[in-house]
């Protein structure tokens, strides 16, 4: 029996982590041939973007773009209308808020940091965005994660929330490896290490710039950070132009999947450092390569390395320093290719993706 699914991605136009799940999303419910999809992309996207969608797209429903507030509250309160109009059976929200709608829901969690960590953020979004959240799972007949990590924090926050959660996991490949690698002019013949992420707080790059003066001087290495800055994040951005005034780092931001994919591909390591991750995809890219990992021990990144990655206490500065040190010296920058064989390929994702939209409309039934 085919499925009317209607999926959610409203960052679909930007580059950040939850926006490539969104349409990693599209593309492999796009290879099922028992599901039909309605899709609710930004209103920019819709008009400026050779949007290549698979076969099995019914129709296209346009987001406004209003604002980060509006567009939520748009999202929460008109879509599921929207949806129901044409005749959609179950919604897949990507992101933090489940439209609110009689239809079955499904909602991606990527990680609970909103909830128990909201400091971070911006102030209308720590006020206004929590209880949205909480609502939307709470609403939910079912919740995908990416990792058994992010399965167990959820059980951990709220007994019920976990019952009701499955590990769908993230498949191997998608946008870094559909094209050629592209030299950044800056870097070439240039020693490097690679961090990858926005600049907030959980992020914990203070860890690497802290111990990078002595990093340098030992080895002439570079900090290579690609990323968007992020709430609170104005002392890091500091720290990180003082390394770059001093000639010892670099910053990229809006890099092609292409230049990132030469950045991982010529690395000394891929540095990350994170306190709290829902997954941690530069891990499984950079490993992908044959780059060198070394990570913090958040339990998301330590289950996504699989025993392939150094893992460091985020806090244990004198670690850091010692093991980036150690990688830049080590006579095998970098290894054979590690294929991630304990990634789920897309048919999997999307055969466990189409089991759980079947178990939400029964779980939905029966609360109806």
């Amino acid at each position: 029996m085919t499925l009317r699914v209607g999926l959610v991605a409203e960052t679909f136009d930007r580059y950040d982590g939850i926006a490539r799940f969104g349409r990693q999303l599209i593309t492999l419910m796009g290879t099922r041939t028992d599901a039909e999809l309605v899709l609710a992309l930004p209103e920019a996207a819709v008009k400026n973007r050779d949007l290549g969608l698979p076969t099995n797209v019914a129709d296209v429903i346009s987001i406004p773009n209003s604002g980060q507030i509006s567009q939520a509250a748009w999202v929460r309160w008109r879509l599921g209308g929207e949806f129901a109009k044409r005749g959609v059976e179950i919604i897949h929200a990507s992101k933090h808020v489940l439209p609110v709608s009689r239809l079955a829901g499904v909602l991606t969690v990527h990680d609970l940091t909103l909830l128990h960590n909201a400091r971070q953020f911006r102030l209308a979004k720590r006020v206004l965005l929590p209880r949205q959240y909480i609502d939307s799972i709470e609403r939910a007949d079912g919740i995908l994660t990416h990792t058994e990590a992010v399965v167990s924090s959820v059980a951990s926050y709220n007994v019920k929330w976990g019952s009701k959660s499955r590990k769908v996991g993230l498949p191997f490949g998608g946008e870094l490896f559909a094209a050629p690698a592209e030299a950044v002019d800056e870097l070439v013949d240039t020693k490097f290490c690679l961090a990858v992420g926005d600049l907030s707080p959980r992020k914990n790059l203070n860890a690497l710039i802290g111990v990078w003066p002595s990093v340098f001087k030992q080895t002439g290495m570079l900090l290579v950070v690609v990323g968007s800055g992020g709430w609170k994040s104005e002392e890091t951005l500091r720290a990180i132009d003082s390394l770059i005034s001093q000639g010892s780092a670099r910053r990229v931001v809006g890099a092609s999947d292409a230049s990132l994919r030469w950045m991982y591909e010529h690395a000394t390591a891929l540095l990350y450092p994170s306190r709290e991750e829902g997954y941690g995809l530069p891990i499984v890219e950079a490993l992908a390569v044959g780059t060198q990992v070394i990570a913090s021990t958040d339990p998301a990144l330590v289950e996504v390395a699989n025993g392939s990655a150094l893992h460091l206490d985020p806090d244990d500065s004198q670690g850091w320093h010692d093991a980036i040190i150690a990688a830049a010296r080590s006579t095998k920058e970098h290894h054979s290719p590690v294929v991630p064989n304990w990634i789920p390929t897309v048919a999997m994702v999307a055969q466990i993706t189409v089991e759980s939209y079947r178990d939400a409309l029964s779980a939905s039934t029966s609360r109806s």
